[in-house]
């Protein structure tokens, strides 16, 4: 790749220009920078106590993933099959599989072992779909970032189910009529479509493609592994990964440029519930709609608005359901959900402009927020403001999103996209100022129980 590629990462018009052009691009650093600070998060105190010959088969595991993810980096993804060499990996899969103590972990894994092999069908879904794991281990062509390459890359992760955080899950969801009025509420057209399945877990391995930078906290099955409009699909969650991204990201970032009068710490228990409840709430989020609601128009107009403006509406959308439903519910403040969301909106905008919409989409956010006047931006510079204020500005853009986006006018989604996005920068020029000459913040994943294994049997 040429090294005019580590440009400005908050140049928007140059790096949207690229979006989508680095198949061939192998740095482990994404999107090209000239520097990254990293944090640690060790997989290996999430890692299940199944033997050596467990970490020996998740070791044999991640080879095989990332020697296809090279081999796709040389002569690309095949047409048919999801692999240049499939069986390598379903075998790979296989192994694992024998070392998982549950019935349902080892039926899961052989299924998508089959489907690694020759391909999903409706039959696997429908039985995976039904299976409750313990231990999941995923392989396969699974999405990355959006800027970076529109189709998937060999990625294969293990993770535990995180039976506490699941409960959360089902206490939010158990105010689904509340959350349905709240959206009634902000426009009497909005409707709530149905969540998949949601399951909040630890990640314990994780190699290929998802083992690079910028870290996912979450993929969403089958789709991310190119399986579109199936009917049986299931968020998995990574808890520690978020949590790792909050204390080395979020939390400094909201230290130095927020003043709500409200603390984020990610270490606090007041705290403990809401990052779970966040990504939970997003994904609600993105099932908020009209009944008219059709993104066909704005996609032919302008992709990349589109699925900015789709984030937008998760994000907004989401966190006016964990603040104004499931927070009095649940004994949370809901100004402790306003500054956990600012600070994501922090980390997000961090990580620059014109490379991942939900980045763009964040960054809308403060600017929508900083010119209604919801939140002030000092020449310090901090993002001033009062919880309060926060949740009617969002409440303020849910009302015009579901009356643009939503309504499925596409002249005025893109205006909203163009007053508010990344390309008018001016509103929060010196917050950009501020973050533009620091290194790119990500999170390492260590790994090296499993080479200790290796190399012990070896």
């Amino acid at each position: 790749m040429p090294e005019n590629l580590t440009a400005d990462r908050f140049d928007h018009a140059s790096n949207l220009g690229r979006a989508g052009s680095y198949r061939t691009y192998r740095s482990a650093f994404w999107p090209p920078a000239g520097s990254y600070a990293l944090g640690c998060l060790d997989l290996a105190g999430s890692t299940p106590a199944l033997g050596d010959g467990f970490r020996r088969a998740l070791a044999d595991l991640k080879a095989a993933v990332e020697a296809e993810w090279h081999r796709v980096k040389e002569i690309g993804v095949p047409a048919r099959r999801r692999f240049n060499d499939p069986l390598a990996i379903a075998e790979a899969v296989r192994d694992v599989a024998k070392h998982l103590p549950g019935e349902a972990d080892r039926r899961a894994a052989e299924l998508r072992a089959n489907a690694v092999q020759d391909g999903y069908d409706d039959d696997i879904l429908q039985e995976l779909a039904a299976l409750e794991e313990e231990f999941t281990v995923v392989a396969g062509q699974i999405s990355t970032w959006y800027g970076k390459e529109v189709r998937g890359l060999p990625t294969a992760f293990g993770c535990r189910a995180d039976a506490e955080r699941q409960r959360l899950v089902t206490d939010a969801l158990a105010h689904r009529d509340e959350a349905t009025a709240q959206v009634r509420r902000l426009h009497p057209d909005l409707r709530l479509g149905d969540l998949p399945a949601f399951g909040a877990s630890e990640l314990f391995f994780m190699a290929g493609e998802g083992n690079l930078h910028p870290k996912h906290i979450a993929y969403f099955l089958p789709e991310d592994e190119g399986v579109k409009y199936s009917p049986f699909k299931k968020t998995y969650y990574f808890a520690n990964t978020h949590r790792a991204l909050l204390d080395t990201v979020s939390a400094p970032l909201a230290e130095r440029f927020l003043d709500l009068g409200v603390r984020f710490d990610p270490a606090h228990a007041r705290f403990a519930a809401i990052p779970t409840l966040g990504v939970l709430s997003h994904e609600l989020g993105h099932f908020v709609h009209r009944p008219a609601t059709d993104y066909t128009e704005l996609n032919a107009a302008d992709r990349w608005a589109s699925v900015v403006l789709q984030e937008v509406a998760a994000d907004v959308f989401g966190i006016l359901i964990l603040a104004d439903v499931w927070a009095p519910r649940l004994g949370i403040d809901p100004a402790d959900c306003v500054a956990y969301y600012l600070a994501e909106c922090l980390r997000y905008t961090d990580r620059g402009l014109g490379h991942f919409p939900d980045s763009d989409g964040m960054f809308l956010q403060l600017s929508y927020l900083v010119q209604l006047g919801a939140l002030e931006l000092t020449d310090s510079p901090r993002l001033t403001g009062r919880p309060d204020v926060v949740l009617a500005g969002l409440r303020s853009l849910a009302r015009v999103l579901a009356d643009t986006l939503l309504a499925t006018d596409a002249g005025r989604a893109v205006r909203l996209y163009e007053n508010y996005g990344p390309s008018t920068a001016g509103p929060l020029a010196a917050l950009v100022e501020q973050l533009r000459p620091e290194p790119f913040r990500s999170v390492e994943y260590t790994q090296e129980h499993l080479h200790t294994a290796a190399t012990s049997h070896s």
